[in-house]
Protein backbone atom coordinates (compact mmCIF):
# COMPACT_ATOMS: atom_id res chain seq x y z
CA UNK A 1 0.00 0.00 0.00
CA UNK A 2 2.87 2.64 0.89
CA UNK A 3 4.19 1.85 -2.87
CA UNK A 4 0.22 3.31 -4.37
CA UNK A 5 0.38 6.60 -2.46
CA UNK A 6 3.26 7.64 -4.11
CA UNK A 7 2.02 7.64 -7.93
CA UNK A 8 -1.63 9.27 -6.48
CA UNK A 9 0.53 12.12 -4.65
CA UNK A 10 2.53 12.84 -8.11
CA UNK A 11 -0.53 12.52 -10.33
CA UNK A 12 -2.27 14.90 -8.31
CA UNK A 13 -0.01 17.76 -8.16
CA UNK A 14 0.73 17.13 -12.50
CA UNK A 15 -3.06 18.04 -12.84
CA UNK A 16 -2.90 21.29 -10.39
CA UNK A 17 -0.14 22.36 -12.44
CA UNK A 18 -1.52 21.53 -15.99
CA UNK A 19 -5.42 23.82 -14.89
CA UNK A 20 -3.09 26.97 -13.24
CA UNK A 21 -1.23 27.20 -16.58
CA UNK A 22 -4.02 26.92 -18.82
CA UNK A 23 -5.75 30.11 -16.82
CA UNK A 24 -2.40 31.93 -17.06
CA UNK A 25 -2.88 31.76 -20.99
CA UNK A 26 -6.28 33.04 -21.72
CA UNK A 27 -6.23 36.64 -22.29
CA UNK A 28 -8.20 39.15 -20.47
CA UNK A 29 -11.89 40.35 -22.42
CA UNK A 30 -11.15 44.28 -23.60
CA UNK A 31 -14.09 45.35 -20.93
CA UNK A 32 -12.67 43.14 -17.82
CA UNK A 33 -14.96 40.69 -17.46
CA UNK A 34 -14.00 37.42 -17.62
CA UNK A 35 -13.96 35.09 -20.39
CA UNK A 36 -16.76 33.34 -21.43
CA UNK A 37 -16.98 29.90 -20.70
CA UNK A 38 -18.11 27.48 -23.51
CA UNK A 39 -19.63 23.78 -22.75
CA UNK A 40 -18.04 21.06 -24.54
CA UNK A 41 -19.80 20.32 -27.78
CA UNK A 42 -21.37 24.26 -28.28
CA UNK A 43 -19.57 26.62 -30.78
CA UNK A 44 -18.34 30.07 -29.00
CA UNK A 45 -20.33 32.97 -29.18
CA UNK A 46 -19.16 36.03 -31.47
CA UNK A 47 -17.82 39.00 -29.23
CA UNK A 48 -20.10 42.05 -30.38
CA UNK A 49 -17.96 44.50 -32.44
CA UNK A 50 -17.83 47.80 -31.29
CA UNK A 51 -18.36 50.71 -33.65
CA UNK A 52 -16.42 54.11 -34.00
CA UNK A 53 -18.12 57.35 -33.43
CA UNK A 54 -18.52 59.34 -35.92
CA UNK A 55 -15.89 62.05 -36.48
CA UNK A 56 -16.93 65.65 -37.26
CA UNK A 57 -15.19 65.19 -40.56
CA UNK A 58 -17.55 62.30 -41.74
CA UNK A 59 -21.01 63.83 -40.50
CA UNK A 60 -23.47 64.04 -43.32
CA UNK A 61 -23.61 67.80 -45.20
CA UNK A 62 -26.94 69.23 -45.07
CA UNK A 63 -28.89 69.06 -48.08
CA UNK A 64 -28.57 72.09 -50.29
CA UNK A 65 -31.26 74.74 -49.99
CA UNK A 66 -33.37 74.47 -53.59
CA UNK A 67 -33.71 77.43 -56.00
CA UNK A 68 -36.22 79.95 -55.29
CA UNK A 69 -38.29 80.02 -59.00
CA UNK A 70 -37.37 83.32 -61.15
CA UNK A 71 -39.49 85.90 -61.18
CA UNK A 72 -39.61 87.40 -65.09
CA UNK A 73 -38.33 90.31 -65.79
CA UNK A 74 -40.53 90.89 -68.63
CA UNK A 75 -44.01 89.83 -70.14
CA UNK A 76 -45.21 90.16 -73.35
CA UNK A 77 -48.90 90.20 -73.93
CA UNK A 78 -50.90 89.83 -77.26
CA UNK A 79 -54.94 88.63 -78.14
CA UNK A 80 -57.97 89.61 -78.96
CA UNK A 81 -60.16 92.61 -77.29
CA UNK A 82 -63.84 93.11 -77.22
CA UNK A 83 -64.93 96.89 -76.44
CA UNK A 84 -68.66 97.13 -75.59
CA UNK A 85 -68.56 100.99 -75.96
CA UNK A 86 -70.51 104.00 -76.48
CA UNK A 87 -67.82 106.25 -78.36
CA UNK A 88 -70.34 108.77 -80.00
CA UNK A 89 -72.61 108.73 -76.62
CA UNK A 90 -75.54 107.87 -78.66
CA UNK A 91 -77.09 105.92 -76.22
CA UNK A 92 -76.44 102.42 -76.65
CA UNK A 93 -73.27 100.13 -77.26
CA UNK A 94 -71.19 98.85 -80.30
CA UNK A 95 -69.88 95.76 -80.37
CA UNK A 96 -66.02 96.79 -81.38
CA UNK A 97 -63.52 94.19 -82.15
CA UNK A 98 -60.03 94.29 -82.22
CA UNK A 99 -56.24 93.80 -80.77
CA UNK A 100 -54.62 94.12 -77.51
CA UNK A 101 -51.14 94.43 -76.50
CA UNK A 102 -48.92 94.96 -73.25
CA UNK A 103 -45.20 95.40 -72.25
CA UNK A 104 -45.26 94.38 -68.43
CA UNK A 105 -42.05 95.11 -66.73
CA UNK A 106 -41.37 93.10 -63.00
CA UNK A 107 -39.60 95.86 -60.79
CA UNK A 108 -40.83 93.75 -57.72
CA UNK A 109 -42.42 90.45 -57.13
CA UNK A 110 -45.43 92.24 -56.43
CA UNK A 111 -45.60 95.39 -58.90
CA UNK A 112 -45.58 95.43 -62.72
CA UNK A 113 -45.47 98.94 -64.59
CA UNK A 114 -47.39 98.37 -67.28
CA UNK A 115 -47.76 99.66 -70.89
CA UNK A 116 -51.02 98.65 -72.88
CA UNK A 117 -52.06 99.63 -76.74
CA UNK A 118 -55.36 98.50 -78.37
CA UNK A 119 -57.26 98.97 -81.68
CA UNK A 120 -61.20 98.41 -82.27
CA UNK A 121 -63.29 98.15 -84.85
CA UNK A 122 -67.06 99.03 -85.58
CA UNK A 123 -69.94 100.18 -86.86
CA UNK A 124 -72.11 102.16 -85.01
CA UNK A 125 -75.67 103.18 -85.88
CA UNK A 126 -75.85 106.83 -85.37
CA UNK A 127 -79.95 108.18 -85.07
CA UNK A 128 -80.49 110.62 -87.81
CA UNK A 129 -82.70 112.84 -85.24
CA UNK A 130 -79.48 113.10 -83.03
CA UNK A 131 -76.54 112.47 -85.19
CA UNK A 132 -73.87 115.00 -83.64
CA UNK A 133 -71.44 115.13 -83.98
CA UNK A 134 -72.28 114.52 -87.53
CA UNK A 135 -73.77 116.74 -89.40
CA UNK A 136 -77.86 116.66 -89.81
CA UNK A 137 -78.91 114.18 -92.97
CA UNK A 138 -82.28 114.62 -92.97
CA UNK A 139 -82.46 115.82 -96.41
CA UNK A 140 -80.14 113.34 -97.50
CA UNK A 141 -81.52 110.16 -95.11
CA UNK A 142 -84.09 108.20 -96.10
CA UNK A 143 -87.43 108.59 -94.64
CA UNK A 144 -87.75 105.01 -94.08
CA UNK A 145 -84.41 104.83 -92.03
CA UNK A 146 -83.80 105.75 -88.14
CA UNK A 147 -79.94 105.31 -88.59
CA UNK A 148 -76.89 105.89 -90.64
CA UNK A 149 -73.94 103.25 -90.04
CA UNK A 150 -70.74 105.00 -89.01
CA UNK A 151 -67.33 103.13 -89.97
CA UNK A 152 -65.64 103.44 -86.15
CA UNK A 153 -62.11 102.71 -84.81
CA UNK A 154 -61.32 103.16 -81.34
CA UNK A 155 -57.64 103.45 -79.97
CA UNK A 156 -56.64 103.30 -76.78
CA UNK A 157 -52.69 104.12 -75.18
CA UNK A 158 -52.27 103.80 -71.29
CA UNK A 159 -49.82 103.49 -69.03
CA UNK A 160 -50.00 102.48 -65.25
CA UNK A 161 -49.47 99.83 -62.60
CA UNK A 162 -50.50 96.30 -61.60
CA UNK A 163 -50.09 94.15 -58.46
CA UNK A 164 -49.91 90.53 -59.10
CA UNK A 165 -50.52 87.80 -56.52
CA UNK A 166 -47.93 85.17 -56.96
CA UNK A 167 -48.65 82.34 -54.60
CA UNK A 168 -50.13 80.27 -56.31
CA UNK A 169 -48.54 77.49 -58.14
CA UNK A 170 -50.76 77.72 -61.92
CA UNK A 171 -52.28 80.99 -61.54
CA UNK A 172 -51.52 84.12 -61.18
CA UNK A 173 -54.34 86.96 -60.65
CA UNK A 174 -53.54 90.92 -60.77
CA UNK A 175 -55.60 94.05 -60.29
CA UNK A 176 -54.57 97.18 -62.80
CA UNK A 177 -55.40 100.69 -62.68
CA UNK A 178 -54.14 102.53 -66.36
CA UNK A 179 -54.47 106.07 -67.78
CA UNK A 180 -53.63 107.71 -70.68
CA UNK A 181 -55.71 108.90 -74.07
CA UNK A 182 -57.79 107.30 -76.47
CA UNK A 183 -58.42 108.17 -79.86
CA UNK A 184 -61.64 107.58 -81.88
CA UNK A 185 -62.43 108.27 -85.64
CA UNK A 186 -65.77 107.37 -87.51
CA UNK A 187 -66.52 107.77 -91.04
CA UNK A 188 -70.16 108.02 -92.35
CA UNK A 189 -70.51 107.06 -95.87
CA UNK A 190 -72.91 108.68 -98.55
CA UNK A 191 -74.57 111.35 -96.23
CA UNK A 192 -73.94 114.89 -96.08
CA UNK A 193 -70.91 114.86 -98.99
CA UNK A 194 -70.04 112.56 -101.34
CA UNK A 195 -67.53 111.29 -100.13
CA UNK A 196 -68.72 110.71 -96.83
CA UNK A 197 -68.35 112.78 -93.53
CA UNK A 198 -65.46 111.82 -90.97
CA UNK A 199 -65.23 112.96 -87.28
CA UNK A 200 -62.96 112.32 -85.01
CA UNK A 201 -61.47 113.25 -81.49
CA UNK A 202 -58.94 112.33 -78.51
CA UNK A 203 -59.36 112.85 -74.90
CA UNK A 204 -57.79 111.44 -71.42
CA UNK A 205 -59.16 107.81 -71.00
CA UNK A 206 -58.36 105.60 -67.96
CA UNK A 207 -58.42 101.47 -67.42
CA UNK A 208 -59.61 99.39 -64.03
CA UNK A 209 -59.58 96.17 -64.43
CA UNK A 210 -59.05 92.37 -63.42
CA UNK A 211 -57.05 89.36 -64.73
CA UNK A 212 -55.52 86.27 -64.25
CA UNK A 213 -52.47 84.42 -65.89
CA UNK A 214 -52.44 80.74 -66.21
CA UNK A 215 -49.45 78.84 -66.42
CA UNK A 216 -49.15 76.56 -70.03
CA UNK A 217 -45.39 76.46 -69.34
CA UNK A 218 -42.27 78.18 -67.55
CA UNK A 219 -42.39 80.59 -70.57
CA UNK A 220 -45.97 81.11 -71.68
CA UNK A 221 -49.16 81.46 -69.41
CA UNK A 222 -52.31 82.07 -71.45
CA UNK A 223 -54.48 85.89 -70.06
CA UNK A 224 -58.13 86.47 -69.20
CA UNK A 225 -58.72 90.19 -68.36
CA UNK A 226 -61.68 92.26 -67.71
CA UNK A 227 -61.69 96.14 -67.70
CA UNK A 228 -63.77 99.13 -66.94
CA UNK A 229 -63.04 101.77 -70.18
CA UNK A 230 -63.92 105.17 -69.35
CA UNK A 231 -63.56 107.67 -72.27
CA UNK A 232 -64.51 111.62 -72.90
CA UNK A 233 -65.39 112.25 -76.24
CA UNK A 234 -67.15 115.07 -77.91
CA UNK A 235 -67.23 116.71 -74.58
CA UNK A 236 -68.96 113.63 -72.90
CA UNK A 237 -68.03 110.75 -70.63
CA UNK A 238 -68.35 107.25 -72.09
CA UNK A 239 -68.59 104.26 -69.89
CA UNK A 240 -67.46 101.46 -71.63
CA UNK A 241 -66.09 98.11 -70.96
CA UNK A 242 -63.44 95.61 -72.47
CA UNK A 243 -62.80 91.67 -72.55
CA UNK A 244 -59.70 90.70 -73.22
CA UNK A 245 -57.89 87.11 -73.92
CA UNK A 246 -54.62 86.12 -75.30
CA UNK A 247 -51.16 84.53 -74.86
CA UNK A 248 -47.97 85.75 -72.27
CA UNK A 249 -44.85 85.50 -73.15
CA UNK A 250 -42.64 85.33 -69.89
CA UNK A 251 -38.44 86.65 -69.99
CA UNK A 252 -37.31 85.25 -66.67
CA UNK A 253 -33.94 86.80 -65.49
CA UNK A 254 -30.98 84.30 -65.15
CA UNK A 255 -29.78 83.66 -61.80
CA UNK A 256 -26.52 82.44 -61.17
CA UNK A 257 -26.25 78.91 -59.51
CA UNK A 258 -25.50 78.71 -55.67
CA UNK A 259 -22.40 76.76 -54.71
CA UNK A 260 -21.87 75.56 -51.01
CA UNK A 261 -18.59 76.84 -49.15
CA UNK A 262 -17.35 74.85 -46.64
CA UNK A 263 -14.24 75.48 -44.42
Amino acid sequence: MNKLWAPAILLSLLSISTTSFGQAQTPPSPSGAPPAQTQPGQPAQAQPVQQQAATPDQEAEPPATPEPPASPRFELFGGYSYIGGDPFSVGHRANLHGWEGTIDINFLRWLRVVADFGGNYGTVHMPISSPTPFPPCTPLCPGTLDTFPVSTHLFTYNFGADLPYRRWNKVTPYGQALFGRAHVSGTANGIGEPRGTREYDSKFSMLFGLGFDYDISPGFAWRLQADYLQTKFFSHTEDNYRVSTGIVWRITRRKKKRTLVTP
